[in-house]
């Protein structure tokens, strides 16, 4: 009776976490915004019921204004709100993975381990010969073979998901873990499949798969439909061997009342809506009944995608407007003042799963006066403490603020630093005061 139970709880959490219905939404949530137009293009051309009632704008200004810097410098941007500091960028793989590494900020030597890694990996987003790479750079750096392991991990965590993999199934695995499903027992179900049932889901042996996972068989139909349909085995495909232009979704812009957070995809993205000639056909008396079962469908699909563009314009705003209204100091002082908001805290506040947030920061950019950033960037999957840069830039701030006539101890400063929320010792901060070329508090007071 409680192996019963335990089948059917299971059948009904992947019903709801793998439905058809929730993936497509994830999917539209997880796409970069480039992938999102084309997508919204194609299913225009696929459905008549389908409009595009405004077409794309935010490329094609883009596009208009890197065109030339005359037209650029004459342009009139208050007419086009938060496109004044965006400038068109165009990545290839190898620098959309460099440029994550940089927000890293590792120490000097496994930051060149890291690039060497980097540059181990081809087009298709794989590292074929590691072992021979892990020798290579065991030797050049003079480390051991965990520690390139370990900067190998911070790689695969790189986006687009799946990067650094050595395998399929690694790059799959690491997928999965990605996703954040927050339910142990699906996530080792799905890794499971993985390593031993490739071949069975290509095979669609679905019985075998699920005798062998103890699950019914439908679930390892809805196993099955998520690994084919929601995860990539060329995460570096869409790069093509050559650039990808970076469009950033939102903008960010200093006024005279602070700072204003404009949604680019909203105010020059496509605008969506059902098509009134198609929709009084089907609600003709006189539209024969199988044309009406094509329109019915079509509507249907129709929309759920509209919904599911309206839910992403809302999350992603949601999103960024709380990331952005907590990180004034990072907006007015650069990158090593970033108190990033996870996607943990960011999902318990605004009520919403896990899986949700991960998609909606994935492979998404905000210009900010400090440049173009990935919002993942500022919006972790785990808390990532505070950078080195970031104590030594606190650090060096609190000792200029001090009283020159009574300067502060190393004692001192460390009680004030932990006050803040960086978890520091005294010999911590004295061994950082000496790399910032700070005297000690006697010297200063001298």
């Amino acid at each position: 009776m409680v192996e019963l139970k335990l089948q059917t709880d299971l059948k009904q959490t992947l019903e709801l976490l793998l439905s058809p219905r929730l993936l497509q939404m994830l999917n539209i949530l997880h796409l970069p915004y480039c992938d999102l137009v084309e997508q919204i293009d194609k299913e225009a051309e696929e459905n008549v019921m389908l409009e595009v009632e405004k077409n794309d704008r935010l490329i094609e200004f883009l596009n208009y204004l890197t065109s030339d810097r005359k037209i650029r410098k004459e342009t009139d941007f208050s007419e086009m709100p938060g496109l004044e500091n965006v400038r068109r960028e165009e990545k290839s793989l190898t620098k959309h993975l460099l440029d994550q590494l940089e927000l890293e900020e590792l120490a000097p030597d496994h930051n060149e381990i890291a690039k060497d890694i980097i540059g181990g990996i081809n087009e298709q987003g794989y590292l074929l010969d590691y072992p021979r790479l892990r020798e290579e750079i065991m030797k050049k750096h003079d480390v051991s073979r965990p520690t390139v392991d370990k900067i190998l991990k911070i790689v695969q965590g790189f986006e687009p998901e799946g990067i650094g993999a050595r395998d399929l199934k690694e790059c799959l695995l690491i997928q999965i873990k990605a996703y954040d499903f927050e339910n142990e027992e699906l996530e080792n179900l799905l890794a499971k499949a993985v390593k031993g049932h490739l071949e069975d889901i290509e095979q669609q042996n679905f019985k075998k798969m699920a005798d062998a996972l103890g699950i019914p068989e439908s679930g390892a139909k809805e196993v099955a439909n998520y690994i084919k349909n929601n995860l990539t085995p060329y995460p570096g495909a869409n790069f093509g061997g050559a650039t990808r232009q970076v469009i950033p979704s939102f903008a960010v812009e200093k006024g005279d009342k602070g700072y204003t957070v404009v949604s680019l995809e909203t105010r020059y993205g496509p605008t969506l809506n059902i098509s009134k000639q198609y929709l009084k056909m089907m609600e003709d008396p006189k539209t024969d009944e199988k044309t009406k079962e094509f329109l019915r469908e079509k509507f249907k699909k129709a929309k759920e995608l509209i919904e599911d563009f309206s839910k992403r314009s809302e999350t992603l705003e949601k999103i960024v407007r709380r990331i952005i209204g907590s990180q004034e100091d990072f907006l007015v002082k650069g990158k090593t003042w970033l108190r990033p908001l996870t996607q943990k805290s960011l999902a318990d506040e605004f009520g919403l799963h896990p899986s949700t947030i991960s998609r909606a920061v994935a492979e998404k950019y905000v210009q900010t006066p400090q440049g173009l950033f990935p919002l993942k960037f500022l919006c972790p999957r785990g808390p990532k403490g505070l950078t080195a840069a970031r104590l030594k830039a606190m650090l060096a701030e609190t000792i200029d603020r001090e009283d020159k006539n009574n300067p502060l101890t190393d004692e001192q400063l460390t009680s004030i630093l932990n006050e803040r929320g960086a978890a520091i010792d005294r010999r911590t901060v004295a061994y950082y005061r000496k790399e910032l070329k700070i005297k000690t508090a006697m010297e200063r007071n001298a």
